[in-house]
Order: C-alpha cells, then sequence, then structure tokens
C-alpha cells in the first residue's frame, strides 16, 4: 500500500540527498545557496571599500625608496647611458659630470670665480712652477740647443685611492707622482685613443717616440709597455710628491689640461683588474665613489670615505654673496651624501619628475618653454609660485656657417672672393633664427671668440655680419654677380649647403637661411645627408658651405683661434681649410703668450685678417635656461668645469615637506571606482535577495514514500 510522508517525518541524509534541492531548500535547516550568494557580495563589497580606504590612505608616486628624498641626496638626470666612464677616454659633458667628482685632476676651476676664469688648486700642493728649458735634439745629424719649456708639479701628501677590490685588502693605498705619469702614457697608447693627445703629443719631449714605439707593439700583436721611457716626463728622484713636464716649446695651456680628468692619477692595479671595464667601473680618488651602475636605470655616487678634504670657498664674483652664493662658505665639501643619475631617455619623463619635485633641476627646452615662462627670462606664475629659480648660462662657444676656401666658386682670397663671402655673411640674419628657433637664447657672435675668453670685446661689430639685404647685393655686385647673376657667363650664381638636417626642426632653420641667401638671387640647394656622411663630405673637402659648431676644450683663446689656422686643415678643426700666412704667423704667436696687453693687440690683428677674408659667417654663441627646486642651494651654472655635485647643498627638509604637497593624493578617482563597483554590483544583489526570498512552488506529485525497515513500518 502506498502511502503520503508527512512532512514531520524525519528523513535520514540518504534520503534527503534524493529529494529536490528546492524542496529542501524550504523544508529544512540548511543555509541555502542562494543565501552564500548574497553574503558572499557583500563581503566582496566590503572588502572593494576597505581597501580603497587602504589605498587611499596609504598610495605614494615617490618613486625612490622609502624616506631617501628627505636625506642630503642630489638628484639629476642623463638622457642616456654615458659611453664610457674611462677618464682617459670620456670626452662629452655628461661623462664629465659623472666622472669629473670621481676623478680630480691637480688644479680645478674656482666654482664662483668667472670671466676671467680662475684654477685654484685641487690635489696639487702648490701652484705650477713654469720656466725656460734648453734641450738638445738632432737636426741634419747635428745635435742641436733649443728653447722649451719646464713645468714643476708638487702633489698634496696622503692623498689615497678609493677602496676597491683591485688594492691589496680592498683598501686604497697612497697616491704618488708614478700614478700622475702613469695615466699621461696611457694617454699615449694608440689603443685608448684618447682625444686630447694631439694637445700635447707634439709637445712633450720624448712622446712622440713612446707613441710610435706603442703603435708598433700594438701592430706586432703585442700589449703596450707604459714603462718605457718618455725624457719630457720625470718623477724627481729625491721626492715622491714633486714631478716634471719637460716640453719643446712655451705652452702655456698645460695649465688647463691639468685640470681635466685625463690627467687625473690612474691606479694600474684598476687598469690590470678591470681592462675595459673600467668604462664602467671607475676608481678615483675624488669627493665621490660610485657605488651602483645600473644600464638605462639610473648611477648612484656616494662620498669617499678616502678623499682629500676640501671647503666651500669663501671668495666669489661679484653679486655672489647676495645671490645667497656663499652661505655655505668655508663648510666642509661635498655637502650631500650622494648623488644619483636617474637614466632618462623621454624629455617628458623627466620634465614630470621635476614638476613632482622628484628631480632637483631641469633644462627648457622647447617642449616646455611655453609652461615655464611668461615672457624670456621671466617664470611662469606657476613657477614662480613653487618657488623654482631660473639661471641663465652663456656657453664658451661659437656656432658658424663656413665655405670651402678651396672651392673654386667660393674659395680664394683675391677681393672678389672676399666680397662674394661678405656679401652672403651680410645677409644671414643670425637674429632671427635666435628668436624663432631659440626662443631668443643666443647672442650673435661677431667672431670666434664666446664671452669669457680673453680677447672677446662686447663693443666690437663685424661689419658684415650686420643684416642688410641692400648692402649684400651691393658687395655682391662688386663681387661681379649684380642680382646673383655671374656678369661673365649670365648664368644665376648656386651655392650647395651640405647639412646633416634630418629633422623637421631643422629643416626649418635650413629653410630660413635659404630664403635669405635666395634674397640676393642666389640659387641655394640644401643637400642633407646622414651625419656620418656629412662627416665623411668635411673630412674630403667635398663641399661648398656647411654649418658647424665648437665647444670649448678649455677657457682659452687659442682653443679657437687655432680653428683658421692653416696647418690644422682636417682632420684637425680648420674644416673650411682657410689659410692666410699672416694670420697664421700671428697665431704661432698668440698660442705661447699669456693673457695681456700685447696679446691682445695681436689676436685684434688676427680677427681684422679673418673678418677681411671672410671664411666663416659667424652665427652665435648659445644661452641656455636651467631650472632648480626651492630647495637646492649653491647652483651656479659652470660652462667649462662639470663638478658642481660637491658643491651643491640640499635643504631635504624642505623638498620631503613641498613633495608631499605637490603630491597630494586625489580621491575622487578612486572614490568614483569605489562608487561604481557599488552601484554596478547593485542589480546582481538584487538578483540575489530575489532569489533568495522567492517562495517555491510544492510539486503536486506525491513523494514515495522511501523504503523502510521493517521495525519502522505502521500496521
Amino acid at each position: 500500500m502506498t502511502r503520503m510522508v508527512p512532512a514531520s517525518v524525519t528523513l535520514t541524509k540518504s534520503q534527503v540527498q534524493r529529494i529536490p534541492q528546492a524542496t529542501v531548500a524550504k523544508r529544512f535547516p540548511y543555509h541555502s545557496h542562494a543565501s552564500k550568494q548574497w553574503n558572499f557580495v557583500s563581503y566582496l563589497l566590503a572588502l572593494c571599500v576597505f581597501s580603497s580606504i587602504l589605498s587611499l590612505s596609504g598610495c605614494s608616486n615617490n618613486p625612490y625608496p622609502p624616506g631617501e628624498t628627505a636625506q642630503p641626496v642630489l638628484y639629476t638626470a642623463l638622457g642616456d647611458d654615458p659611453k664610457t666612464l674611462d677618464p682617459s677616454v670620456a670626452y662629452d659633458e655628461a661623462e664629465a659630470s659623472v666622472i669629473d667628482v670621481i676623478y680630480p685632476a691637480y688644479l680645478q676651476y674656482h666654482y664662483l670665480k668667472r670671466n676671467p676664469f680662475v684654477l685654484d688648486l685641487a690635489l696639487g700642493a702648490t701652484p705650477p712652477r713654469r720656466e725656460p728649458y734648453l734641450y738638445s735634439t738632432q737636426e741634419k745629424g747635428k745635435t742641436v740647443q733649443k728653447r722649451g719649456e719646464a713645468w714643476t708639479f708638487k702633489i698634496k701628501p696622503r692623498l689615497r685611492f678609493q677602496d676597491d677590490p683591485c688594492f691589496a685588502g680592498g683598501k686604497g693605498r697612497a697616491i704618488t707622482v708614478a700614478d700622475f705619469i702613469y695615466s699621461w702614457k696611457r694617454m699615449g697608447d694608440p689603443a685608448v685613443n684618447c682625444p686630447i693627445v694631439s694637445f700635447f703629443g707634439d709637445k712633450i719631449i720624448g712622446f712622440a717616440d713612446y707613441m710610435k714605439q706603442n703603435a708598433a707593439r700594438e701592430k706586432a700583436g703585442q700589449q703596450p709597455d707604459y714603462n718605457l721611457s718618455v725624457a719630457g716626463l720625470q718623477p724627481d728622484p729625491k721626492d715622491p710628491y714633486i714631478f716634471r713636464i719637460l716640453l719643446n716649446q712655451p705652452y702655456p695651456q698645460l695649465r688647463f689640461l691639468m685640470a681635466m680628468h685625463f690627467t687625473s692619477p690612474l691606479a694600474h692595479e684598476a687598469v690590470d683588474m678591470y681592462g675595459k671595464e673600467l668604462a664602467r667601473h671607475p676608481v678615483g680618488c675624488g669627493s665621490f665613489m660610485m657605488t651602483e651602475y645600473t644600464s638605462k636605470l639610473r648611477i648612484v655616487l656616494e662620498v669617499n670615505p678616502n678623499r682629500m678634504v676640501e671647503y666651500y670657498p669663501t671668495e666669489g664674483a661679484p653679486g655672489d654673496r647676495e645671490a645667497g652664493l656663499l652661505q655655505n662658505a668655508g663648510k666642509q665639501l661635498p655637502l650631500v651624501k650622494k648623488v644619483v643619475f636617474n637614466i632618462i631617455r623621454e624629455g617628458i619623463t623627466s620634465w614630470n619628475l621635476f614638476l613632482q619635485g622628484y628631480q632637483d633641476s631641469a633644462s627648457v627646452t622647447q617642449q616646455n618653454f611655453q609652461q615655464v615662462m611668461a615672457h624670456p627670462g621671466q617664470l611662469s606664475p606657476e613657477m614662480a609660485q613653487k618657488g623654482v629659480q631660473l639661471h641663465r648660462d652663456v656657453g664658451t662657444d661659437i656656432f658658424y656657417y663656413a665655405f670651402n676656401m678651396n672651392d673654386p666658386v667660393f674659395g680664394g682670397y683675391t677681393p672678389q672672393k672676399q666680397k662674394l663671402r661678405q656679401a652672403i655673411s651680410t645677409a644671414i640674419d643670425a637674429q632671427a633664427v635666435i628668436d624663432l628657433f631659440n626662443q631668443g637664447l643666443g647672442r650673435r657672435a661677431e667672431f670666434l671668440l664666446p664671452p669669457g675668453i680673453f680677447g672677446y670685446e662686447p663693443e666690437y661689430k663685424n661689419p658684415y655680419r650686420q643684416y642688410s639685404v641692400e648692402r649684400a647685393k651691393q658687395l655682391l655686385a662688386e663681387a661681379g654677380y649684380p642680382n646673383g647673376i655671374d656678369a661673365k657667363t649670365g648664368e644665376r650664381l648656386t651655392l650647395n649647403y651640405d647639412n646633416a638636417a634630418t629633422t623637421a626642426a631643422s629643416r626649418m632653420q635650413v629653410g630660413l637661411v635659404q630664403k635669405q641667401i635666395q634674397a640676393l638671387g642666389i640659387n641655394f640647394v640644401s643637400r642633407a645627408t646622414r651625419v656620418n656622411v656629412f662627416q665623411d663630405k668635411l673630412d674630403k673637402g667635398q663641399f661648398q658651405f656647411f654649418h658647424y659648431g665648437w665647444i670649448a676644450d678649455y677657457p682659452d683663446a687659442e682653443n679657437f683661434l687655432f680653428m683658421l689656422y692653416g696647418p690644422n686643415r682636417r682632420p684637425g678643426p680648420n674644416a673650411s681649410g682657410y689659410d692666410n700666412p699672416q694670420y697664421n704667423r700671428l697665431f704661432d704667436s698668440v698660442r705661447i703668450m699669456d693673457d695681456g696687453p700685447q696679446r691682445l693687440a695681436l689676436i685684434r690683428k688676427m680677427r681684422q685678417i679673418a673678418v677681411n677674408d671672410c671664411p666663416w659667417i659667424y652665427e652665435e654663441h648659445s644661452e641656455s635656461y636651467g631650472l632648480t627646486q626651492p630647495w637646492l642651494h649653491n647652483y651656479k651654472p659652470h660652462p667649462v668645469a662639470n663638478n658642481s655635485a660637491k658643491y651643491i647643498g640640499v635643504d631635504a627638509a624642505m623638498r620631503a615637506r613641498l613633495q608631499s604637497e605637490w603630491n597630494q593624493p586625489n580621491f575622487w578617482p578612486l572614490l568614483g571606482i569605489v562608487l561604481f563597483l557599488i552601484l554596478g554590483s547593485l542589480p546582481a544583489a538584487a538578483v540575489v535577495r530575489g532569489r533568495t526570498h522567492r517562495r517555491i512552488r510544492r510539486s503536486p506529485a506525491p513523494i514515495p514514500a522511501p523504503q523502510r525497515a521493517a521495525s519502522e513500518v505502521q500496521a
């Protein structure tokens, strides 16, 4: 007999599992699946809200380790990895900004004094002593006496290299004059390829022979021998702190070489251990030592415990005290404990870090000029409100156009050829280039020498650099090309301009110069090529007209005047091939003279000759704007020296405070996300809640009675 099972009947677990789940949910005391869904959604929403609150309270965009920016650390930037940190090879400004505080030299530039630049002692104990020197040489089989020059140097005692594994026990050893001489000899190794060896290779007695011997060894597959003797490099046999450099001619510029990292003392142990890896593992004796080099990321310098004792200068240039540049006078250097060079290839990234307070300095570029400047020389209200400081720097450089002086049309030294070049010079408006492409930054150049170099005279005006189309047309007619037409052949004159202008901005500048020259009736043809092709054309003299620039190796007139010295033709710095015997004779006198009235008089004569011949069209001396944060102290850009990191101070407490103010978390985006999650979850929650409270319709069919044991069956 079939029976209905009443609701009050107690079922076993195995029996429950055979009943439809919906029925069980209504009839038995278990949590429903829908209730679990509702609880999970509620938990998820609560977790999102809680996590968002934690994020809002603790988020930070600081890219540095916690607490580091509150320490005396200097943050600056490099556009890419330095090509090398080897002091015998490194030549560009970015490399020097890293290694000049690792590899100090005998002399250094005074940090504050300019115009003229002043050299102070660094590793040197006494100023170099110069005196005449007679030496013997062979000429046509005969021994002759010639007049040279002897320089005597005395280094400070107790100098030590930084600690490094290349030394015994890892402890930096004492420095002697042998380490200075070693660095000179290494520069003469052809395999090293030192970029300044031509400055002194023909002047130090016996150095040219030393270079030839090592070149022969290299050709034979042998290692260089730095033990080969050089008569002009002499350690004092009685004093390990004195050495002499003997020259076959007077060479006053040697003092500037003794302020370069090339002549810093070098440990042979470091060269022996690291070899080519010295380019990534500098071992010096300066204020800082490198403790980290992560390619494409950053370079970290920390204070060298073995550094010599130095102090911030107590005197400066006029106005420095009022500008607060002497507030740290007499304090021991360096003023910061660490320097971090962030390697940032994208300019916009570096600029954003500066705006957030995570870079201590920045450059003013075309990309950020409108944001930074309200007017030329005046910061925008936004920058002024942040306390940002603006710095204007004039470069020790010259940018110019030049003719090929061996070209049959534009070269030569006759009056007609001179007038032809003078006409084109008068037609080029350098100020227009400066205003349109450099935001007004730059100084029109009247001659080779830039501001700050002895012989520069701001009142001088080059008669062929005063822009005038009418005057230019007159000179062109006097040269035999009225309105740009050759009076003899009736053909229009064509000027071929070789350049490496491959970007849109550089092509626009070419277009401006083209327009100015075509105003004379001259055809202007731009021949743009890749940089290496362009350089090859210059080396081979396969050009008519080009644009170039020169940045000083050292702040002396000789380092500019030699670019028009005839014997310095390519591959030397005289790319135009200018060769005027009178100019050459004057240069031979000027280069061995110290600054003074006599030297200035000869420089003026050289200027007159070169201006009249007009092998160059002098364009500009560069200017640049730089920005520093309000917490940075003692910043004064130096156009030659690159060791400023040890002089700069940081108010770390101010930096930490302003970073916090400038980088307050923005709550609204995260709150919006939380609100979106909540609102977006409400429909799902409603569905779950509806399913939870929905009534379950019972089946009209009877539930079959389960089988029972015989003892459970009622009669």
